[in-house]
């Protein structure tokens, strides 16, 4: 009788635990509030060349904490023999001036970086009336700002 009951318990453990594993993220409440753009844009090499120039883009606005998450479309850039993904920035801070540097990572669909820039300085600008959005793209020092990259596009 106690190995049936044993059984019962980890059957019903087991069915607890798999059901209150949301992929979707407990940790990642949903933002009413969030803007979402789709946009193409220009993706420029300053220190190599890109190898397509013109990069579709989905960047979400979080106003209420002036973030911004941005998805590039099916990327290629360090290489032309590179198999085009998505690229991830999350909860990247966004400004309205030139040189409000942060710290983020490039991830790909799984989660795992975007190794020719795992980690990387740069700035998210967006003007006040939110027609135009910058990044660029530096090296891993904040007290070396070299520009690697540059994506700019205009939101609809």
């Amino acid at each position: 009788m106690k190995k049936y009951l044993f059984f019962a318990f980890t059957l019903v453990a087991s069915v607890l635990a798999f059901t209150s594993c949301d992929k979707k993220g407990q940790n990642e409440p949903e933002d009413k509030d969030a803007v979402v753009f789709n946009a193409t844009g220009e993706l420029r090499g300053v220190m190599f060349p890109t190898y397509n120039d013109q990069q579709q883009a989905v960047i979400t606005l979080h106003p209420k904490t002036n973030t911004v998450d941005v998805k590039f479309v099916q990327a290629r850039i360090a290489s032309k023999d590179e198999t085009p993904q998505d690229i991830y920035i999350h909860n990247m801070p966004v400004s309205s001036e030139d040189g409000h540097f942060s710290h983020i990572s490039l991830v790909l669909a799984d989660g795992s970086p975007y190794t020719p820039f795992a980690k990387s300085y740069a700035y998210a600008m967006m003007d006040e009336n939110r027609t135009r959005f910058n990044i660029h793209f530096g090296n891993d020092d904040e007290n070396d700002t070299q520009v690697y990259l540059v994506f700019g596009a205009m939101l609809k």
